[in-house]
This record gives structure tokens, sequence and C-alpha cells, in this order.
């Protein structure tokens, strides 16, 4: 069993089946049309999502719209929820799929993993120069004023990026084994820039969960192991303790992510290291900070506790683990790292402008792209429904609607007509009220819809959210319906 303190999550959701299989397949002879096969899965999954609600709620937990339901594996009743779980799939027929995550309690470390912010799409696009060997590599490029100002480190691969703030602190003290390349920013506006992190100090081996991911399904052959009890599997959870044996014995499909540790005799004595590994079936990469630079960089607010994560350093292989060779990181030629940074000093000298529209700045602009594309927007809305808007959360749109009930701002983003609006953002409404497990629910009139399905809102403080239509994160930001109707038709 492990010493040191740690914390059990799951994430979990009951499946009607553990093969996916073609019409063909399920019905060899063709004895049923596929029409009818079809409706007949739907009105499964329709059984199996109102019985998964059903289980959940009863168990007094919340789950998503499909099912998945959060678990906190610490809780004093969790032997019984899960005994309860475990019976129920058993008597209906169903399977059991989740994702087990440990994460270390809080404790005192020589070295700490630097954690960072996933974000979409929206912010990036990628250029191809030249590694250090002369090899082709894809680095990344950002428009920086969509980076939330919360966030001060960007997820990456193979290492994360970190905002100015971050950097100057690292020069100023001159913490080794660390150096910086600049992340172009490819926007509009100007914005707190990010850097890439150039570490050479690589730890030669780590501890991981490599291997400890398993399914019995048939669609992820490569992770057929066996689970049972008293299989080499089997004593490796039991090595590793917590709950993950008796998982083991419920779901068919455990996916296991377990904090890294590293070999406290073989970090180097730099202020930065790193682990990577990169391959189709895991991957593993961060960036490690000493004790004393974190602490520093706490002090100077550079950065949050949210971003540090202690590690834990063994002398003997951990059991239950798999010890994983790290592997050298390929960077940016120093050529390529000279001209950005001299890049980005220029920009220092010629800054981009502010991103401030006024409402008079952007309806001017609406009316100009109305006068050059007519066919795309609809006729102004009716004064006297205008009217009725006063006092109401549309009140901010009065305006744009005395211009257009609706039309394509541009290619990416159509302006809803009040019609529409009503309806989206009824749908809307529901959608957030279905999704139980969202930590922050961003509520607001929908003003917009996206090409790839993801809808605009405006708030009650009258910022403006892009929302992502499969996670319902905040995509994309403005702070005013201003901001948002000149950027949106600046790109048309």
């Amino acid at each position: 069993m492990p010493a040191y303190p740690f914390e059990e999550h799951l994430l979990w959701i009951m499946d009607d089946k553990i093969d996916s299989k073609s019409c063909e397949e399920n019905i060899p002879d063709r004895s049923v049309p596929f029409g009818e096969w079809t409706e007949s899965n739907r009105m499964k999954e329709e059984e199996r999502l109102r019985k998964t609600i059903d289980l959940v709620h009863a168990l007094g937990l919340k789950c998503d719209s499909v099912g998945w339901c959060s678990l906190d594996l610490g809780r004093p009743d969790i032997d019984a929820l899960l005994e309860r779980i475990h019976a129920f799939v058993l008597n209906e027929g169903y399977y059991l799929r989740g994702i087990y995550t440990r994460q270390n309690a809080d404790f005192d470390s020589e070295w700490y993993l630097l954690e960072s912010t996933y974000l979409s799409n929206g912010e990036w696009n990628y250029a191809n120069v030249t590694d250090r060997d002369g090899n082709p590599l894809t680095i990344d490029e950002v428009c920086a004023y969509k980076i939330p100002r919360t966030v001060q480190v960007i997820w990456n691969n193979p290492l994360p990026h970190v905002n100015e703030k971050f950097r100057d602190c690292c020069l100023k003290h001159g913490f080794s084994g660390v150096d910086f390349y600049w992340i172009r920013d490819i926007g509009r506006y100007h914005a707190a820039q990010f850097f890439g992190l150039i570490i050479d100090h690589v730890v030669p081996e780590f501890a991981c969960d490599r291997y400890l991911t398993y399914s019995d399904s048939k669609d992820y052959g490569y992770k057929n192991f066996d689970h049972s009890a008293g299989s080499p599997l089997y004593r490796k959870y039991q090595a590793l303790g917590g709950r993950l044996p008796k998982l083991s014995q419920m779901f068919y499909d455990l996916r296991v992510h377990l904090p890294i540790q590293l070999p406290k005799n073989k970090m180097p004595a730099t202020d930065f290291a790193c682990v990577y590994f990169y391959r189709g079936d895991y991957s593993s990469h961060y960036a490690l900070i000493r004790k004393h630079a974190a602490e520093k960089l706490l002090a100077e607010k550079v950065i949050r506790n949210e971003y540090l994560t202690p590690v834990v350093l063994y002398e003997d292989e951990p059991a239950g683990y798999h010890i994983q060779t790290s592997e050298p990181i390929p960077y940016p030629s120093r050529e390529v790292v000279r001209q950005l940074n001299a890049d980005y000093a220029e920009l220092k000298q010629n800054p981009k402008p502010e991103r401030k529209a006024s409402e008079k700045d952007a309806l001017k602009l609406f009316r100009a792209i109305k006068k050059l594309r007519p066919e795309d927007f609809k006729k102004a809305l009716a004064q006297k429904t205008r009217d009725t808007l006063t006092g109401t959360p549309y009140e901010p749109l009065i305006p744009y609607y005395a211009i257009s009930d609706g039309g394509s701002l541009s290619d990416e983003y159509e302006f809803l007509s009040y019609a529409e609006s009503l309806k989206e953002t009824r749908d809307y409404a529901g959608h957030i009220e279905k999704e139980e497990l969202l930590a922050v629910r961003h509520t607001g009139i929908a003003i917009a819809r996206c090409a790839d399905g993801d809808i605009v809102i405006l708030r009650h403080d009258g910022s403006v959210k892009r929302i992502s239509h499969e996670t319902m994160d905040v995509y994309e930001s403005w702070d005013t319906a201003a901001q948002f109707f000149y950027d949106a038709l600046s790109e048309a």
C-alpha cells in the first residue's frame, strides 16, 4: 500500500453492451430491416439512459445528459454505494465503464509538476519549422486575446506554455535548466503573451500507470488484459490499494490514471526538469519545478497553487507502477527560437490595438455589411416588437434588431432572429438543466448560432460567451455585445 496520502475519484456510466456491432453482425440473416434495427437500438438507449438517471438520483448523485456520473471514492458510504451500483447492473444486465483518477493529497515535496489549463482549438494555429537536428517540427501559434485572462499555463505537447510574468520571474531569478521561446501571437488584438518551455534536463525514468487500463470489449483488443482476481493485473491493483481491486471486479472497461512518481536519486541539480514519452497507447509529458523555484513563483503571484502538484519521489520502484524510460524532446532550432524572440521584441515596440469596440462602431459596421450583403440579412424587427424588449434581457439587442432581425454575420456566426432566439434560449436552458455535472452554469439568452453547432449567449452582466455544444464550456468571450458583433462582422 502507498505510504503517501491520496484522493480517489471515479467517473462511471452504464452500457447495455460490451462490443459495438453493425446491423449485419447482430442480424446475419437480415431478418430485421435496418430501419427497425436502428429504431430498436434508439429505444434501448433511451431506456438505458432513463434507468441510469433513476439509479443515480436514487443514490443521491448527479449525472450528465448521457449518463456519466461523478463519484468521490473517499466518501464514508462508498462501499454501500458501490454495492448498490453493482447489484443493479447485475440484475438489469448492464455493464460498467469508468475512468478512475488518483490525485496526491497536499504534502511537502522537493519537486512539483507544472499543471496546465486545456483550451479548445479556437485559440490555436500551427507553424511548420525545423528542430535542432534539421527535422520537420510543428509548433504552436495562438490568438492570445482569446485566452481567458485567468489562465497562467496552457496545456501543450510536449510541454506547457507559460505567460510573460512566469517567464520574466524565471529570468529575473536566473532559474537553471529552463529557457523560453515566444509562441507567435496571430490574434488581432493586444493581449498577454505566452512562451514555450525549453527544458533539456530529462529525468531518465519515471513510475507511471501504463498497462493499468483494461477493456473487455473487442473494440479495444489491445486493452484486453486479464483483470480477474489473482491475475497479474489484479495483484498490481492490490499493491496500489484504494478502491482499485474492487472496481476491477465490477467494471468491464476501466481507465486508470495515477500521478507519476520520480526517482529520488536520479533527479538533476537544476531548478527545472521534465519527463517525456509519447506513444499511441500511452503518453506522459510534464515540466517539473524544484521546490524553492516554485515557492518564488508563488510568492510573486505569477502562478497559482492550482498549477503546482507535489510529486512523490521513490528510492525503490513503487509496487504496481510501470517504470517508463523518458525520451528527448524535439525543440525548435536555435535559429527558429532567435527569430521568434526577435519578432516578440518587435511586437513589444509596436503593440497590437486594444480589443475595444463601442456600440457606435458595431452598429456602423453592421449597417455597412448589410448594405454590402443584403441577401444575407432579414428586415428589421418590427418597432412594435422592439418596444416590448425594453426592461428585458433583450434590451441590449434592440439597436441590432433595428437593423436586422437575424442574418449571417460571417461564415462562422449567424445572428438569430428574435423568434429563433426565444426557442434556442428555451432549448439551451433545458440542456443546461440536464447537465448536472457542470461546475459552472453559463446562463443567458441565445443570440447567435455557430457553424459547428456552438451557441452564443448574452449574459445578464452584458458579457457574451460562445458555449461549446459538446462540453458546455466557454469557447470564447466578449466583454460586450458590441464587441461580439464587431468581431463577428469583421470576419465577413
